[in-house]
């Protein structure tokens, strides 16, 4: 199986060997960019996983919309994918995502999808938030709290619906939302971060649901990760950890047509990309519900135990 990081950057897989090939096409474009490679949002790209979506999908040949709130680190990812991927055109979407009603994102992402130039056919909502402390519900703070439920879902879903009139009329497209195992292995000191999680899970069943009942081909997925090394989690890389790189990689190539379903080019509703952490799943399953509590209590007090030494 070719990985994307071994990919020439102006010289991206194409036909089968090419897992995003279904969305890079020029349906619904117009003469003046019938030419011109589809444009993929990502949001939260200034680290970690987000950072590493935009710059492996333009390595497959997408133009890249970058979403962030820091403009200094949006400036620096866009300058690393012009020189890993010079055909790739970016642009920037700087927009806070903690906060509601969000005017700013409104305004500033309709603006810049009513380019006739970006043709959308793909949007991560890959942004998350969470405190990486640890800390017993009643130390929150119901700005923290509140940060944390914005961005994870009052965010996704908005940005969901200002793109979705852009998804539909450049179908097939992709809409994907990064959600946490969490939801079925659920781990104390985090239940705002938990419960959104499965806000993620349910938003995305609902809407892929809704896609079907409309006959539309926009395909919705959730993808749900476990650990990965980033911006959220400092850890020795492991077979059950992970890097952001290898992740999106494997998130990446299980959305090819057929890769889950061989009788359907869609992705499945909801998908455990990375290997392991896909057969760990499967083997929690089968473990009695106690069994399970109690390994996600011990992760879970490990990294707190390893937040507070780094305070």
């Amino acid at each position: 199986m070719s990985s994307v990081a071994s990919t020439s950057a102006d010289n991206p897989p194409r036909g089968a060997a090419n897992p995003m090939r279904r969305y890079l096409h020029t349906n619904g474009a117009t003469k003046s960019n019938e030419t011109q490679a589809p444009y993929a949002l990502v949001t939260g790209t200034t680290g970690g996983m987000g950072e590493e979506w935009a710059k492996q999908l333009a390595a497959l040949g997408f133009n890249i919309i970058l979403q962030g709130r820091n403009r200094s680190k949006l400036e620096t990812v866009q300058s690393a994918i012009a020189v890993a991927t010079p055909s790739a055109q970016t642009r920037l979407l700087v927009t806070e995502a903690t906060i509601y009603p969000n005017e700013h994102l409104t305004q500033e992402l309709t603006s810049l999808l009513s380019d006739p130039e970006v043709r959308l056919t793909v949007v991560i909502n890959n942004l998350g938030t969470a405190n990486a402390h640890f800390p017993l519900l009643e130390e929150e703070t119901s700005e923290t709290i509140a940060q944390v439920i914005i961005s994870n879902t009052i965010f996704p879903a908005e940005v969901t619906r200002i793109c979705l009139p852009h998804l539909k009329r450049h179908e097939p497209s992709l809409l994907a939302v990064v959600s946490s195992i969490g939801v079925w292995a659920t781990p104390p000191y985090v239940s705002p971060y938990i419960g959104t999680k499965g806000f993620d899970l349910g938003f995305c069943q609902s809407l892929y649901n809704e896609m079907i009942a409309e006959k539309r081909d926009v395909d919705v997925t959730c993808l749900v990760p476990g650990q990965v090394i980033s911006g959220m989690l400092d850890a020795p890389e492991s077979l059950m950890i992970p890097t952001s790189e290898g992740w999106t990689r494997a998130a990446i190539q299980s959305l090819a047509p057929g890769m889950w379903n061989f009788w359907s080019v869609k992705p499945g509703v909801c998908i455990v990309p990375h290997r392991w952490q896909y057969w760990a799943t499967v083997v929690t399953s089968f473990l009695p519900a106690g069994v399970t509590r109690r390994l996600a209590i011990g992760i879970a007090k490990g990294l707190k135990e390893g937040a507070a030494k780094k305070k």
